[in-house]
């Protein structure tokens, strides 16, 4: 997406690679140019009239009719822009860390796509350059640490030298890597801001959600939240997390167990679910859930869960829900050989199209809620 301001050219994609001033810091920009002019010149990819940098003193100069210079720089394609405007960004002394992380991650994914690419292209040839394939010698390098294993090494070097330059370490770009995957906005939002650290939101989000917070996942379902689901929905077709121990009191009609792997399985009628809550497990169970309903497989389903409101998959949930239940204790789960001792509140989640039912049989446990969108 691009639009045209005086012949030069704001290209949204490359923009956006671009973290966004402050309020404050726009304030303070404007006023220096208003009382100095524009001492810095623009700088435009000059085969396309792309400007990669000087967005905001360009916007507040064109609103007060200030006049400013411009630099032009000759670069090979799209990526080399991308990588010029990240580099540029890595001198900002206002960035927060987890600001700088995210330009390191696309900077290093973008030269691993790159190494990867050389590596095919290496792989395909053979020792005279000639395509390889059938009939053709196939390149010695191909089995060599230097051949289909020799992009790893550069892509390790570049991505040190990538970290060195944003001043951020190896494990601090890990880290943003997966909060970018499985952060909710609003935690990025703060991340960007400084408001929390990267440190603090990996933990929080790698710590497992399970009933004793030990990353265990074997904990079964109160009888109680059985009967109530039951009452619901009229019966349990489909349990596609459970055991043998757990389904003594589900009765569900169909039972899948870890070595089963229900996700790999089908999903039909009516569904309890109490899924593992360590990830990547839970998420992954409630995207199937909520694709399986989204389709008619699933007809209806309760699902118990811790309340992290905040993940991805709870919201997930959420975008299929008709009602939510927040029980007044914690739910007291259990195992035939191990004691509880939950350390997290919980929430009972209804898909489905008795929502009525449901805030009558679970409101006896705690507030009920319809889900509105």
């Amino acid at each position: 997406m691009t639009e045209t301001t005086c012949d030069i050219v704001i290209d949204q994609d490359l923009r956006s690679l671009i973290p966004p001033l402050t309020d404050e810091e726009l304030a303070s920009l404007e006023a220096n140019l208003l009382a100095d002019g524009c001492l810095d010149p623009l700088v435009v990819w000059r085969q396309r009239g792309v400007l990669l940098d000087g967005h905001n003193r360009k916007a507040v100069c064109d609103r007060y009719g200030i006049d400013y210079a411009v630099r032009a720089l000759d670069l090979p394609g799209r990526d080399a822009a991308k990588s010029w405007i990240i580099e540029h960004q890595f001198g900002r002394r206002n960035l927060t860390p987890y600001q700088r992380a995210e330009l390191a991650l696309t900077l290093s994914e973008m030269a691993a796509a790159e190494a990867m690419a050389r590596k095919r292209m290496l792989a395909g040839k053979s020792k005279d350059g000639s395509a390889g394939g059938r009939g053709r010698k196939k390149n010695p390098v191909q089995n060599s640490a230097q051949g289909l294993g020799g992009a790893e090494p550069e892509i390790r070097k570049t991505r040190a030298r990538i970290a060195k330059r944003a001043g951020v370490s190896h494990n601090t770009i890990d880290r943003v890597k997966y909060l970018a995957i499985n952060a909710d906005e609003d935690t990025k939002a703060k991340l960007r801001r400084g408001d929390t650290s990267i440190h603090a939101e990996y933990k929080r989000l790698k710590q497992p959600h399970v009933a004793h917070n030990s990353g265990d996942n074997e904990w079964y379902t109160p009888k109680a939240y059985i009967e109530r689901a039951v009452k619901v929905m009229g019966g349990i077709d489909l349990d596609p997390a459970s055991s043998a121990e757990a389904n003594e009191v589900v009765n569900a009609a169909r039972f899948y167990t870890e070595k089963d792997n229900g996700l790999d399985r089908p999903w039909s009628g009516r569904v309890w679910m109490n899924p593992p809550y360590a990830q990547p497990h839970i998420q992954r169970f409630c995207e199937a859930l909520a694709g399986h309903y989204r389709s008619r497989h699933v007809s209806q389903a309760v699902v118990l869960v811790n309340n992290a409101t905040e993940t991805r998959w709870f919201q997930t949930l959420l975008s299929v829900a008709s009602a939510v239940c927040l029980p007044a204790g914690r739910v007291r789960f259990w195992h035939p050989s191990k004691r509880s001792a939950p350390l997290q509140g919980q929430a009972v989640i209804y898909l489905g199209d008795n929502a009525a039912v449901f805030v009558e049989a679970f409101g006896e446990l705690g507030g009920v809620c319809r889900v509105v969108r």
